[in-house]
């Protein structure tokens, strides 16, 4: 699969592992997360099959999701809670990721937040709900109301951006810098200082070629993913759009 196994990862899959023993052993659920794409993807990977699993988020197709041994979806420990606020002001997930993070909360405490105009929808572990429902008045300077949410009436994000561009090759290093607006050698940087994933995977390799429907994250940068190929302009380079989670 071509991960790292760094220390963190392993500690990652320890704590996993912990909770499905402990949930084996007593019989009631346990639950482990919100867990990023790439942590999702090395314990996916490393989880043996034959354990019994779920993965869920709040709502279907969530990105961000917790582990639950020994679980059904309505057990899982997550409180959906609607931000609303006067739709002239422009707030976005990092906005609200950051005003939670700035109270102390943990990320993994912290799921999904779905985001459109007038109304943010983030899902959290249930016991955080109450406190952020007394504590949280204002994001950053916006003030907003909070409710519990209606998870059949979610947000439709806007967070995204369509890019057009050209490229020498479908190289890993040449599409992060294409990307970024970096230099290629300072792109190449960045791979080999593991600061980008490939589909989830840390990837150091700066030739690794990309294929589309290929999801590339650079830190500090955000999420890409090669969403189509659009043949060569008339120098010979190729023409791709990219799908940019701002």
């Amino acid at each position: 699969m071509g991960y790292t196994n760094n220390a963190e990862d392993k500690l990652l899959l320890s704590k996993a592992y912990d909770a499905i023993e402990l949930s084996e052993r007593t019989g009631c659920p346990r639950f482990f997360g919100f867990l990023n794409e790439h942590e999702q993807a090395y314990l996916r990977a490393n989880i043996s099959p034959k354990r019994d699993v779920i993965w869920f988020g709040g709502y279907e197709d969530a990105v961000r999701v917790m582990l639950g041994a020994a679980a059904d979806e309505y057990s899982f420990p997550i409180t959906a809670l609607q931000f609303s606020y006067k739709p002239e002001f422009d707030l976005r997930h990092r906005d609200f990721l950051g005003s939670l993070t700035a109270l102390g909360l943990r990320r993994d405490t912290i799921g999904d937040i779905l985001c459109e105009k007038g109304r943010a929808v983030a899902f959290v572990r249930d016991d955080i709900a109450d406190y952020i429902l007394t504590q949280v008045e204002k994001i950053g300077r916006v003030g907003v109301t909070i409710s519990y949410a209606d998870t059949t009436d979610l947000p439709v994000p806007d967070d995204t951006e369509e890019l057009s561009l050209t490229i020498s090759s479908l190289r890993l290093d040449a599409f992060v810098a294409a990307v970024t607006g970096l230099s290629r050698d300072k792109a190449a940087r960045l791979i080999r200082s593991e600061l980008v994933t490939v589909d989830h995977v840390t990837s150091v390799d700066v030739s690794k070629p990309l294929s589309t429907g290929a999801t590339v994250t650079i830190r500090k940068y955000g999420k890409y993913v090669l969403s189509a190929e659009n043949g060569t302009s008339r120098k010979g380079r190729l023409r791709i759009c990219v799908k940019h989670f701002r």
